[in-house]
Protein backbone atom coordinates (compact mmCIF):
# COMPACT_ATOMS: atom_id res chain seq x y z
CA UNK A 1 0.00 0.00 0.00
CA UNK A 2 2.86 2.39 0.86
CA UNK A 3 4.57 1.72 -2.47
CA UNK A 4 1.31 2.28 -4.33
CA UNK A 5 0.72 5.59 -2.62
CA UNK A 6 4.31 6.68 -3.32
CA UNK A 7 3.85 5.82 -6.96
CA UNK A 8 0.67 7.84 -7.06
CA UNK A 9 2.41 10.81 -5.49
CA UNK A 10 5.28 10.57 -7.93
CA UNK A 11 2.81 10.42 -10.84
CA UNK A 12 1.05 13.50 -9.54
CA UNK A 13 4.31 15.32 -9.22
CA UNK A 14 5.23 14.39 -12.78
CA UNK A 15 1.88 15.65 -14.00
CA UNK A 16 2.37 18.94 -12.21
CA UNK A 17 5.93 19.24 -13.55
CA UNK A 18 4.71 18.56 -17.07
CA UNK A 19 1.99 21.16 -16.76
CA UNK A 20 4.42 23.77 -15.38
CA UNK A 21 6.88 23.06 -18.21
CA UNK A 22 4.10 23.39 -20.77
CA UNK A 23 3.05 26.75 -19.34
CA UNK A 24 6.63 27.97 -19.43
CA UNK A 25 7.07 26.89 -23.03
CA UNK A 26 3.82 28.52 -24.08
CA UNK A 27 4.57 31.71 -22.14
CA UNK A 28 8.20 32.38 -23.07
CA UNK A 29 8.73 30.31 -26.22
CA UNK A 30 11.65 28.07 -27.05
CA UNK A 31 13.99 30.64 -28.58
CA UNK A 32 14.87 28.35 -31.57
CA UNK A 33 12.90 30.00 -34.42
CA UNK A 34 10.20 27.37 -34.35
CA UNK A 35 6.65 28.08 -35.39
CA UNK A 36 5.19 25.35 -33.18
CA UNK A 37 6.50 24.99 -29.64
CA UNK A 38 5.97 21.24 -29.43
CA UNK A 39 6.31 20.10 -33.07
CA UNK A 40 8.00 22.57 -35.44
CA UNK A 41 7.78 20.05 -38.30
CA UNK A 42 4.02 20.60 -38.58
CA UNK A 43 3.81 23.28 -41.27
CA UNK A 44 1.02 24.86 -43.27
CA UNK A 45 -1.34 27.79 -43.40
CA UNK A 46 -4.73 26.16 -42.88
CA UNK A 47 -6.54 29.46 -43.29
CA UNK A 48 -10.11 29.92 -44.45
CA UNK A 49 -9.43 32.93 -46.68
CA UNK A 50 -7.70 32.01 -49.98
CA UNK A 51 -4.58 33.94 -50.88
CA UNK A 52 -2.38 34.18 -53.98
CA UNK A 53 1.35 33.70 -53.51
CA UNK A 54 3.86 34.10 -56.38
CA UNK A 55 6.43 31.49 -57.35
CA UNK A 56 9.94 32.82 -57.89
CA UNK A 57 12.34 31.62 -60.56
CA UNK A 58 15.44 33.04 -58.92
CA UNK A 59 16.67 33.21 -55.37
CA UNK A 60 16.40 36.50 -53.52
CA UNK A 61 20.13 36.69 -52.83
CA UNK A 62 21.13 39.82 -54.70
CA UNK A 63 23.61 37.67 -56.63
CA UNK A 64 22.89 37.36 -60.32
CA UNK A 65 22.06 33.85 -61.45
CA UNK A 66 23.41 33.73 -64.98
CA UNK A 67 21.14 32.52 -67.76
CA UNK A 68 22.86 33.03 -71.10
CA UNK A 69 20.08 31.57 -73.26
CA UNK A 70 18.83 34.19 -75.74
CA UNK A 71 19.48 37.15 -73.47
CA UNK A 72 18.77 39.58 -76.33
CA UNK A 73 15.40 38.09 -77.27
CA UNK A 74 12.53 40.51 -77.95
CA UNK A 75 8.78 40.09 -77.70
CA UNK A 76 6.38 39.61 -80.61
CA UNK A 77 5.61 42.76 -82.59
CA UNK A 78 2.55 43.62 -84.66
CA UNK A 79 4.65 43.55 -87.83
CA UNK A 80 5.51 39.89 -87.16
CA UNK A 81 1.90 38.95 -87.95
CA UNK A 82 1.76 40.69 -91.35
CA UNK A 83 2.27 38.60 -94.48
CA UNK A 84 4.95 39.79 -96.90
CA UNK A 85 3.57 39.43 -100.43
CA UNK A 86 6.59 40.82 -102.26
CA UNK A 87 8.21 38.81 -105.04
CA UNK A 88 10.94 36.41 -104.10
CA UNK A 89 14.43 37.87 -104.00
CA UNK A 90 17.09 35.69 -105.57
CA UNK A 91 19.96 34.78 -103.29
CA UNK A 92 23.25 32.94 -103.27
CA UNK A 93 23.19 29.24 -104.26
CA UNK A 94 19.76 29.53 -105.93
CA UNK A 95 19.29 27.49 -109.10
CA UNK A 96 17.77 29.60 -111.87
CA UNK A 97 16.94 29.14 -115.54
CA UNK A 98 17.59 31.97 -117.99
CA UNK A 99 16.02 32.08 -121.45
CA UNK A 100 17.50 34.53 -124.01
CA UNK A 101 16.07 34.97 -127.51
CA UNK A 102 18.16 36.04 -130.53
CA UNK A 103 21.45 35.44 -128.74
CA UNK A 104 23.07 33.12 -131.29
CA UNK A 105 20.71 33.71 -134.21
CA UNK A 106 17.42 35.42 -134.94
CA UNK A 107 14.49 33.45 -133.56
CA UNK A 108 16.75 31.13 -131.56
CA UNK A 109 15.99 30.74 -127.87
CA UNK A 110 18.92 29.86 -125.60
CA UNK A 111 18.19 28.18 -122.26
CA UNK A 112 20.74 28.17 -119.47
CA UNK A 113 20.44 26.63 -116.03
CA UNK A 114 22.94 27.95 -113.53
CA UNK A 115 23.41 28.31 -109.82
CA UNK A 116 24.03 31.72 -108.32
CA UNK A 117 27.51 31.85 -106.87
CA UNK A 118 28.25 32.48 -103.23
CA UNK A 119 29.16 36.05 -104.13
CA UNK A 120 25.75 36.45 -105.79
CA UNK A 121 26.56 36.61 -109.52
CA UNK A 122 25.81 34.52 -112.62
CA UNK A 123 27.77 34.04 -115.86
CA UNK A 124 26.15 34.40 -119.27
CA UNK A 125 27.56 34.06 -122.82
CA UNK A 126 29.46 36.99 -124.37
CA UNK A 127 29.08 39.30 -121.37
CA UNK A 128 30.68 39.57 -118.00
CA UNK A 129 29.12 38.39 -114.78
CA UNK A 130 25.77 39.86 -113.78
CA UNK A 131 24.76 40.37 -110.20
CA UNK A 132 21.67 38.31 -109.36
CA UNK A 133 21.52 38.19 -105.56
CA UNK A 134 19.14 40.76 -104.17
CA UNK A 135 17.03 41.00 -107.32
CA UNK A 136 13.63 39.59 -108.15
CA UNK A 137 13.10 37.58 -111.32
CA UNK A 138 11.75 40.55 -113.27
CA UNK A 139 14.58 42.78 -112.07
CA UNK A 140 17.16 40.21 -113.12
CA UNK A 141 15.52 40.00 -116.56
CA UNK A 142 15.97 43.74 -116.95
CA UNK A 143 19.56 43.55 -115.72
CA UNK A 144 20.47 40.85 -118.27
CA UNK A 145 18.74 42.71 -121.11
CA UNK A 146 20.56 45.89 -120.11
CA UNK A 147 23.89 44.04 -120.02
CA UNK A 148 23.50 42.84 -123.64
CA UNK A 149 22.40 46.31 -124.69
CA UNK A 150 25.43 47.91 -123.06
CA UNK A 151 27.67 45.43 -124.87
CA UNK A 152 26.00 46.47 -128.16
CA UNK A 153 25.06 42.85 -128.81
CA UNK A 154 21.27 42.76 -128.57
CA UNK A 155 19.39 46.02 -128.28
CA UNK A 156 16.07 44.53 -127.14
CA UNK A 157 16.81 41.08 -125.81
CA UNK A 158 13.84 39.01 -124.72
CA UNK A 159 14.91 37.50 -121.40
CA UNK A 160 12.98 35.20 -119.07
CA UNK A 161 14.20 34.14 -115.61
CA UNK A 162 12.64 31.35 -113.57
CA UNK A 163 13.81 30.27 -110.12
CA UNK A 164 13.94 26.49 -110.06
CA UNK A 165 15.45 25.94 -106.63
CA UNK A 166 15.00 28.78 -104.13
CA UNK A 167 17.65 27.96 -101.55
CA UNK A 168 16.97 31.19 -99.67
CA UNK A 169 13.22 30.60 -99.42
CA UNK A 170 13.54 28.04 -96.64
CA UNK A 171 13.34 27.93 -92.88
CA UNK A 172 14.99 25.63 -90.36
CA UNK A 173 13.50 24.16 -87.20
CA UNK A 174 15.61 22.47 -84.57
CA UNK A 175 15.54 21.42 -80.94
CA UNK A 176 12.79 19.52 -79.11
CA UNK A 177 10.76 18.57 -82.20
CA UNK A 178 10.15 15.15 -83.73
CA UNK A 179 11.58 16.00 -87.15
CA UNK A 180 14.35 18.59 -87.28
CA UNK A 181 15.04 19.73 -90.84
CA UNK A 182 15.03 22.52 -93.39
CA UNK A 183 11.67 23.12 -95.06
CA UNK A 184 10.73 24.99 -98.22
CA UNK A 185 8.73 28.12 -97.57
CA UNK A 186 6.13 27.66 -100.29
CA UNK A 187 3.28 29.74 -98.88
CA UNK A 188 4.21 33.27 -97.70
CA UNK A 189 1.45 32.92 -95.09
CA UNK A 190 3.24 30.03 -93.34
CA UNK A 191 3.05 30.61 -89.59
CA UNK A 192 4.65 29.18 -86.47
CA UNK A 193 1.90 26.61 -85.91
CA UNK A 194 2.34 25.44 -89.51
CA UNK A 195 6.08 25.05 -88.91
CA UNK A 196 5.44 22.94 -85.80
CA UNK A 197 3.07 20.74 -87.80
CA UNK A 198 5.74 20.22 -90.47
CA UNK A 199 8.18 19.24 -87.74
CA UNK A 200 5.58 16.82 -86.29
CA UNK A 201 5.09 18.87 -83.12
CA UNK A 202 7.32 19.18 -80.07
CA UNK A 203 8.66 16.06 -78.41
CA UNK A 204 7.00 16.88 -75.10
CA UNK A 205 4.92 19.90 -74.04
CA UNK A 206 6.32 19.66 -70.52
CA UNK A 207 9.08 21.99 -69.49
CA UNK A 208 9.13 24.05 -72.73
CA UNK A 209 8.28 27.63 -71.92
CA UNK A 210 9.37 29.56 -74.99
CA UNK A 211 10.11 29.05 -78.68
CA UNK A 212 12.74 31.29 -80.24
CA UNK A 213 12.92 32.50 -83.84
CA UNK A 214 16.26 33.83 -85.09
CA UNK A 215 15.56 36.18 -87.98
CA UNK A 216 17.70 38.23 -90.34
CA UNK A 217 16.83 41.89 -89.95
CA UNK A 218 16.64 42.15 -93.72
CA UNK A 219 13.55 39.90 -93.44
CA UNK A 220 12.20 41.71 -90.39
CA UNK A 221 10.09 44.23 -92.27
CA UNK A 222 7.06 43.92 -94.51
CA UNK A 223 6.70 47.56 -95.37
CA UNK A 224 7.18 48.62 -98.96
CA UNK A 225 10.91 48.89 -99.41
CA UNK A 226 12.51 51.00 -102.08
CA UNK A 227 12.71 49.14 -105.36
CA UNK A 228 16.02 47.48 -106.02
CA UNK A 229 17.81 49.10 -108.90
CA UNK A 230 18.75 47.11 -111.93
CA UNK A 231 22.54 47.18 -112.18
CA UNK A 232 24.05 47.85 -115.58
CA UNK A 233 26.78 45.71 -116.96
CA UNK A 234 30.33 47.00 -117.08
CA UNK A 235 30.44 49.35 -120.09
CA UNK A 236 32.88 49.02 -122.91
CA UNK A 237 35.84 51.33 -123.09
CA UNK A 238 34.80 52.43 -126.61
CA UNK A 239 31.04 52.29 -126.73
CA UNK A 240 29.10 52.62 -129.93
CA UNK A 241 27.43 55.97 -130.58
CA UNK A 242 23.97 54.56 -129.89
CA UNK A 243 24.97 53.31 -126.41
CA UNK A 244 24.67 55.45 -123.29
CA UNK A 245 27.83 56.76 -121.70
CA UNK A 246 29.48 54.50 -119.14
CA UNK A 247 28.14 54.73 -115.61
CA UNK A 248 28.95 52.93 -112.38
CA UNK A 249 26.47 50.30 -111.28
CA UNK A 250 27.69 50.23 -107.70
CA UNK A 251 27.49 53.05 -105.21
CA UNK A 252 30.82 53.36 -103.33
CA UNK A 253 29.03 54.74 -100.29
CA UNK A 254 26.48 52.00 -99.79
CA UNK A 255 27.81 49.16 -101.88
CA UNK A 256 24.35 48.75 -103.48
CA UNK A 257 23.17 49.26 -107.05
CA UNK A 258 22.26 52.78 -108.12
CA UNK A 259 18.83 53.61 -109.48
CA UNK A 260 18.63 54.24 -113.21
CA UNK A 261 17.41 57.76 -113.82
CA UNK A 262 16.97 57.59 -117.57
CA UNK A 263 15.82 55.04 -120.05
CA UNK A 264 17.97 53.54 -122.73
CA UNK A 265 17.11 54.75 -126.25
CA UNK A 266 16.22 52.12 -128.74
CA UNK A 267 19.33 51.43 -130.77
CA UNK A 268 18.96 51.17 -134.52
CA UNK A 269 21.22 48.39 -135.65
CA UNK A 270 20.87 46.13 -138.61
CA UNK A 271 19.46 42.69 -137.91
CA UNK A 272 19.96 39.86 -140.34
CA UNK A 273 16.89 38.91 -142.26
CA UNK A 274 15.41 35.63 -141.33
CA UNK A 275 13.75 33.75 -144.11
CA UNK A 276 12.91 30.76 -141.97
CA UNK A 277 9.54 30.71 -140.26
CA UNK A 278 10.64 28.43 -137.39
CA UNK A 279 13.14 28.97 -134.61
CA UNK A 280 15.95 27.12 -132.93
CA UNK A 281 16.15 26.51 -129.18
CA UNK A 282 19.66 26.20 -127.81
CA UNK A 283 20.01 24.55 -124.41
CA UNK A 284 23.51 24.73 -122.92
CA UNK A 285 25.04 25.42 -126.34
CA UNK A 286 23.29 22.44 -127.95
CA UNK A 287 20.43 22.72 -130.49
CA UNK A 288 17.35 21.02 -129.04
CA UNK A 289 14.66 21.71 -131.63
CA UNK A 290 14.71 22.96 -135.24
CA UNK A 291 11.39 23.68 -136.86
CA UNK A 292 12.62 25.24 -140.12
CA UNK A 293 15.54 27.09 -141.56
CA UNK A 294 19.23 26.38 -141.21
CA UNK A 295 20.67 25.75 -137.74
CA UNK A 296 23.19 28.34 -136.71
CA UNK A 297 24.22 26.97 -133.34
CA UNK A 298 27.62 28.11 -132.27
CA UNK A 299 27.77 30.95 -134.77
CA UNK A 300 28.28 34.47 -133.54
CA UNK A 301 25.39 36.94 -133.85
CA UNK A 302 25.51 39.43 -136.69
CA UNK A 303 24.99 42.43 -134.43
CA UNK A 304 27.68 45.02 -133.89
CA UNK A 305 30.85 43.34 -132.73
CA UNK A 306 31.66 43.87 -129.06
CA UNK A 307 34.41 46.33 -128.27
CA UNK A 308 37.31 45.31 -126.07
CA UNK A 309 36.50 45.50 -122.39
CA UNK A 310 38.83 46.92 -119.78
CA UNK A 311 39.46 44.66 -116.79
CA UNK A 312 37.35 45.48 -113.78
CA UNK A 313 38.49 44.77 -110.24
CA UNK A 314 35.72 44.19 -107.73
CA UNK A 315 36.38 45.55 -104.26
CA UNK A 316 35.14 44.20 -100.98
CA UNK A 317 32.76 47.14 -100.63
CA UNK A 318 30.88 45.95 -103.71
CA UNK A 319 30.00 42.72 -101.96
CA UNK A 320 28.64 43.93 -98.66
CA UNK A 321 26.16 41.05 -98.61
CA UNK A 322 29.05 38.61 -98.30
CA UNK A 323 30.57 40.19 -95.20
CA UNK A 324 30.25 38.44 -91.83
CA UNK A 325 27.15 39.45 -89.96
CA UNK A 326 27.27 41.35 -86.72
CA UNK A 327 24.89 40.53 -83.85
CA UNK A 328 22.90 43.67 -84.76
CA UNK A 329 21.97 42.04 -88.08
CA UNK A 330 19.92 39.37 -86.30
CA UNK A 331 16.77 39.64 -84.23
CA UNK A 332 15.65 36.94 -81.79
CA UNK A 333 11.90 36.66 -81.17
CA UNK A 334 10.60 35.03 -77.99
CA UNK A 335 7.21 33.28 -78.32
CA UNK A 336 5.50 31.68 -75.29
CA UNK A 337 4.53 28.15 -76.32
CA UNK A 338 1.70 27.31 -73.92
CA UNK A 339 -0.46 30.39 -74.64
CA UNK A 340 -0.17 29.65 -78.36
CA UNK A 341 -0.72 25.89 -78.44
CA UNK A 342 -2.95 25.33 -75.42
CA UNK A 343 -4.88 28.56 -75.05
CA UNK A 344 -5.08 29.48 -78.73
CA UNK A 345 -3.73 33.03 -78.42
CA UNK A 346 -3.10 33.63 -82.11
CA UNK A 347 -1.30 36.91 -81.43
CA UNK A 348 1.77 34.71 -80.97
CA UNK A 349 1.27 32.81 -84.26
CA UNK A 350 3.84 34.87 -86.17
CA UNK A 351 4.58 34.63 -89.89
CA UNK A 352 7.65 32.57 -90.78
CA UNK A 353 9.92 34.43 -93.16
CA UNK A 354 12.73 33.18 -95.43
CA UNK A 355 15.88 32.00 -93.64
CA UNK A 356 14.19 31.95 -90.23
CA UNK A 357 15.80 29.58 -87.74
CA UNK A 358 13.28 28.22 -85.21
CA UNK A 359 14.67 26.76 -81.99
CA UNK A 360 12.50 24.79 -79.57
CA UNK A 361 14.71 24.48 -76.47
CA UNK A 362 15.00 21.10 -74.86
CA UNK A 363 13.07 20.86 -71.57
CA UNK A 364 15.08 21.25 -68.41
CA UNK A 365 15.98 17.75 -67.28
CA UNK A 366 18.24 17.10 -64.32
CA UNK A 367 18.37 16.17 -60.68
CA UNK A 368 18.00 18.02 -57.42
CA UNK A 369 19.17 16.85 -54.04
CA UNK A 370 17.30 16.72 -50.74
CA UNK A 371 19.43 16.39 -47.61
CA UNK A 372 19.39 17.08 -43.93
CA UNK A 373 16.46 16.29 -41.64
CA UNK A 374 13.85 14.98 -44.08
CA UNK A 375 12.11 11.63 -44.08
CA UNK A 376 13.63 10.47 -47.39
CA UNK A 377 16.81 12.38 -48.32
CA UNK A 378 18.30 11.56 -51.69
CA UNK A 379 18.42 12.44 -55.41
CA UNK A 380 15.20 13.38 -57.20
CA UNK A 381 14.53 13.97 -60.91
CA UNK A 382 13.03 17.15 -62.33
CA UNK A 383 11.48 15.14 -65.24
CA UNK A 384 11.00 18.30 -67.35
CA UNK A 385 8.53 19.70 -64.83
CA UNK A 386 8.48 22.81 -62.69
CA UNK A 387 9.23 21.52 -59.18
CA UNK A 388 8.95 24.01 -56.33
CA UNK A 389 10.62 23.91 -52.93
CA UNK A 390 7.33 23.02 -51.26
CA UNK A 391 6.71 20.17 -53.67
CA UNK A 392 10.21 18.81 -53.14
CA UNK A 393 9.72 18.62 -49.37
CA UNK A 394 6.40 16.81 -49.84
CA UNK A 395 8.04 14.39 -52.29
CA UNK A 396 10.71 13.67 -49.65
CA UNK A 397 8.05 12.60 -47.16
CA UNK A 398 8.15 15.80 -45.13
CA UNK A 399 10.50 16.56 -42.25
CA UNK A 400 11.78 14.25 -39.55
CA UNK A 401 11.38 14.82 -35.82
CA UNK A 402 14.60 16.81 -35.45
CA UNK A 403 14.02 19.27 -38.32
CA UNK A 404 13.77 23.00 -37.81
CA UNK A 405 12.13 24.38 -40.99
CA UNK A 406 13.43 27.91 -40.36
CA UNK A 407 16.95 26.56 -40.85
CA UNK A 408 16.50 25.49 -44.47
CA UNK A 409 19.10 26.34 -47.07
CA UNK A 410 19.18 26.15 -50.88
CA UNK A 411 22.58 25.75 -52.50
CA UNK A 412 22.46 26.68 -56.18
CA UNK A 413 25.10 26.75 -58.91
CA UNK A 414 25.56 30.16 -60.52
CA UNK A 415 28.34 28.98 -62.80
CA UNK A 416 30.43 25.97 -63.46
CA UNK A 417 32.68 26.60 -60.48
CA UNK A 418 30.51 28.81 -58.22
CA UNK A 419 27.58 28.23 -55.89
CA UNK A 420 25.39 30.54 -53.86
CA UNK A 421 23.90 29.73 -50.44
CA UNK A 422 20.46 31.12 -49.64
CA UNK A 423 18.62 30.82 -46.30
CA UNK A 424 14.91 30.03 -46.65
CA UNK A 425 12.20 29.99 -43.98
CA UNK A 426 10.41 26.81 -44.97
CA UNK A 427 7.66 27.35 -42.40
CA UNK A 428 6.73 30.70 -43.96
CA UNK A 429 6.77 29.17 -47.44
CA UNK A 430 4.27 26.50 -46.31
CA UNK A 431 2.20 29.14 -44.52
CA UNK A 432 2.00 31.30 -47.67
CA UNK A 433 3.85 34.16 -46.02
CA UNK A 434 6.78 33.98 -48.46
CA UNK A 435 6.87 33.06 -52.17
CA UNK A 436 7.65 29.52 -53.21
CA UNK A 437 10.77 28.92 -55.31
CA UNK A 438 11.28 26.88 -58.48
CA UNK A 439 14.14 24.43 -58.23
CA UNK A 440 16.79 24.10 -60.91
CA UNK A 441 19.08 21.22 -61.86
CA UNK A 442 21.75 20.48 -59.27
CA UNK A 443 19.95 22.44 -56.52
CA UNK A 444 20.64 21.17 -53.00
CA UNK A 445 17.95 21.60 -50.36
CA UNK A 446 19.30 21.15 -46.83
CA UNK A 447 16.98 21.14 -43.80
CA UNK A 448 18.84 21.81 -40.58
CA UNK A 449 18.23 21.43 -36.85
CA UNK A 450 19.43 23.08 -33.63
CA UNK A 451 20.50 22.18 -30.09
CA UNK A 452 16.99 22.27 -28.64
CA UNK A 453 15.42 19.99 -31.23
CA UNK A 454 16.42 16.67 -29.47
CA UNK A 455 14.87 17.86 -26.19
CA UNK A 456 11.65 18.79 -27.97
CA UNK A 457 11.59 15.35 -29.60
CA UNK A 458 12.09 13.57 -26.25
CA UNK A 459 9.44 15.74 -24.64
CA UNK A 460 6.94 14.87 -27.38
CA UNK A 461 7.72 11.17 -27.08
CA UNK A 462 7.78 11.09 -23.28
CA UNK A 463 4.30 12.50 -22.80
CA UNK A 464 1.19 11.70 -24.71
CA UNK A 465 -2.24 13.19 -24.23
CA UNK A 466 -5.06 10.77 -23.47
CA UNK A 467 -8.77 11.10 -24.04
CA UNK A 468 -9.14 11.99 -20.37
CA UNK A 469 -6.88 15.00 -20.77
CA UNK A 470 -4.24 13.43 -18.54
CA UNK A 471 -0.61 12.43 -18.96
CA UNK A 472 0.96 8.97 -19.06
CA UNK A 473 4.61 8.16 -18.63
CA UNK A 474 6.86 5.82 -20.54
CA UNK A 475 7.60 2.48 -18.79
CA UNK A 476 11.23 2.85 -19.81
CA UNK A 477 11.62 5.32 -16.94
CA UNK A 478 10.16 2.95 -14.31
CA UNK A 479 12.40 1.74 -11.44
CA UNK A 480 12.77 -1.77 -10.04
CA UNK A 481 9.93 -1.20 -7.55
CA UNK A 482 7.54 -0.24 -10.36
CA UNK A 483 7.70 3.49 -9.68
CA UNK A 484 9.68 6.23 -11.30
CA UNK A 485 13.42 5.99 -10.89
CA UNK A 486 14.84 9.56 -10.81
Amino acid sequence: MLVSRFTTVRSGMLTVAGGVLSVLLLSFGTGCETQSYFDPTEMGRFGKTPIVVPILKNLDTGIEETDERFVNATEVRDSDLIVNKDDYTIGANDLIQVSITDLVAPGVETLKQMRVTQSGVISLPLIEQVKAAGLTESQLEQAISQAYRDKNLIQNAQVSVVTIEARNRIFTISGAVNQMSQYALIDPNTRLLDALVLARDVTSPLGIEYVYVIRQKSQDTVEGAAPIAVPAANPATQPAPDILAPRSDISPATGSPKLMTQEQPAAQTSQPASGAEGRIIIVDDKPMQIQSGQPMAGSAPTAVAPAPVAPVTETASNFAFNEPQEPSDVRIIRIPLEPLTKRGQLKYNIVIRPQDFIIVPQPVIGEYYIGGHTSRPGVYSLTARDITLRESIIAAGGLDQLAIPQRTEIVRKIGRFKTVYSRVDLAKVFAGEEPDILLKPDDQVMVGTNALAPFLQNFRNGFRLTYGFGFIYDRNYAGRSGGLDF
